[in-house]
């Protein structure tokens, strides 16, 4: 990966501490994902190891059945969400 690239990753790791919130903003997450993943296919390839592990992380899916968009995740779901992030740390961190 290519060091613009690299720094890019960097940065949008730190911006995963903006999501560690006990009340996750899901329209936060969704775009700090579609960044993540733009700059992994861009730095990498759609091909590469890194964006196909990035792709397979089983992130907290907010529209499950039965819940409320409004309602306050639960401690199992809140697990959950960051449970998908920091497996997410784990591939970026591989990517750089």
């Amino acid at each position: 990966m290519e060091p613009e690239h690299a720094s890019k990753i960097v940065s949008l790791m730190r911006e995963m501490d903006g999501l560690l919130s006990r009340d996750p903003d899901e329209k936060k997450f969704r775009e700090w994902k579609e960044k993540v993943e733009k700059e992994i296919e861009e730095g990498c390839g759609k091909n590469s190891v890194e964006y196909i592990r990035f792709r397979g992380v089983k992130f907290f899916d907010f529209s499950g059945a039965g819940r409320s968009k409004d309602s306050p995740l639960s401690e199992r779901e809140r697990r959950e969400f960051f449970g998908g992030l920091d497996e997410a740390k784990r591939v970026l961190s591989h990517c750089i």
